[in-house]
């Protein structure tokens, strides 16, 4: 079990609330926002050329009553990291919180963070650096995957996170009890996200200065939402070259598995380019290995909307049954489920890393006796074609003073042995919750 002295340590994460962005811009006032972002840029951003227009200044005034939205839904308590499913918002968090590191303009917060303690002459000298940031933003270029897989042995643990790049919380935590592990890791796995947008110093801060540090396994790592906000370069630039990852989108495999992870997120919920046929070769081509697949986006999801894109690219494989199981993150929460009643696949969500989640989304079903640290299951029926499950419930002792609000944080890992799969769900600490013999 990982004690506090154990875990990996990294500058504090500086994080940027709604509370205090809403009191600045108020401050600000509406006129003078309008004419900060037709304003040159100031020092240290490049000029976007030609000059913001009136519409465009407009237009980036209703892309920031956006964002305001976004980040309101997503802040239940102020000093807690919250990052929304918003671009400009997290790109918004990523340039307050790096500047106000920069100029040495912050305050404590819980778990260790730093708060942004901008004001509103920081908001208007800023407000241009990011309408430049953003009008010039463009996706890094696609990188095309092997054709073949990496091989593995054929008895492997893998170590999953999701939704881990905060810095913050659980997720060093996380990350010491993986690396501190006394039984090896062959495969060492992100299914995406680093918060607020993937810039390169939060790549660095926040993920890769956090990494668990085990030189002989592979690691891996697939695309995510809040990495393309800023294009991917982060990831791109820098998480696949460290992991030495040729593409967004990979394979590795063994006698008896074949492990594929995709990229979801390049353009949100699909699998463009090359993806569906290179993943549909790879299993023609697998024999009776079985198939597991890893993304950041979810195939179903029995809580959040319904997103069909990537069932319709993978009608044909889904109907076939020849998916063994699928690890995907976005939502932050663990869930188990049941197996797919059409496609025979067991959905698995693993988002819940790094990423601080409020406890308010369910009152459905039955909640399980009290396991370790106070968490337990609570067990759902099906609906609408997504399969009954298992939500993890229970307190977050890693962030003081609100340790009933939010939900647990942990890991997943995979122990292939032949042609055996066993899944553990681990707390930070690397407590175990649940285990699963699956085949």
């Amino acid at each position: 079990m990982t004690t506090p002295e154990d875990t990996i340590m990294a500058k504090p994460p500086v994080i940027v609330t709604y509370s205090r962005l809403r009191e600045e811009f108020n401050k600000a006032g509406h006129e003078r926002l309008v004419d900060a972002f037709k304003a040159p840029a100031p020092d240290g951003f490049e000029a976007a050329e030609p000059p913001p227009t009136d519409q465009e200044a407009a237009e980036a005034m209703e892309q920031l009553s956006k964002a305001m939205k976004a980040m309101e839904d997503a802040e239940h308590v102020p000093g807690i990291l919250a990052a929304p499913d918003d671009g400009f918002a997290s790109v918004l968090q990523s340039v307050l919180a790096k500047r106000s590191a920069e100029i040495n303009k912050t305050g404590p917060a819980a778990a260790g963070a730093l708060e942004a303690q901008f004001d509103e002459h920081d908001v208007l000298g800023w407000a241009r650096s990011l309408l430049t940031w953003f009008k010039g933003l463009k996706p890094h270029q696609w990188q095309t995957a092997p054709a073949s897989a990496d091989v593995i042995p054929n008895t492997s643990r893998i170590a999953v996170l999701g939704d881990w790049g905060s810095g913050l919380y659980g997720a060093p935590v996380c990350a010491s009890s993986i690396q501190n592990d006394a039984k090896d890791y062959q495969v060492l796995l992100h299914l995406g996200d680093v918060y607020y947008s993937g810039t390169n110093d939060e790549i660095k801060d926040r993920f890769l200065g956090l990494w668990p540090k085990k030189p002989k396994a592979i690691s891996r790592a697939c695309n995510a939402n809040h990495e393309m906000y800023t294009g991917g370069y982060g990831y791109f630039d820098l998480i696949l070259k460290q992991f030495n990852q040729p593409a967004s989108y990979f394979a590795l495999q063994n006698d008896h598995w074949l492990l594929t992870g995709l990229d979801s997120a390049y353009k949100e919920w699909e699998l463009v380019n090359d993806q569906v046929a290179w993943l549909t070769n790879l299993i023609a081509s697998a024999g009776d290995r079985r198939v597991v697949l890893f993304s950041h986006h979810q195939l179903f999801s029995w809580a959040d909307k319904a997103q069909t894109k990537m069932q319709s690219q993978l009608a044909a494989l889904l109907n076939s049954k020849r998916i063994f199981a699928w690890y995907w993150g976005h939502e932050h929460r663990c869930v188990i489920y049941d197996e797919h009643p059409a496609w025979d696949i067991l959905g698995r969500c693993i988002g819940h890393s790094g990423y601080p989640y409020f406890r308010d989304k369910f009152k459905e079903g039955t909640v399980g006796s009290m396991g370790p640290q106070g968490t337990s299951w609570r067990t759902v029926n099906p609906k609408n074609m997504v399969p009954g499950a298992l939500i993890l419930e229970g307190p977050n002792p890693y962030i003081p003073g609100h340790t009933d609000e939010y939900g647990p944080q942990g890991y997943l890992s995979l122990e292939l042995d032949g042609e055996h799969l066993k899944e553990i769900v681990h707390l930070p600490d690397s407590t175990m919750i649940y285990e699963k013999q699956l085949i």
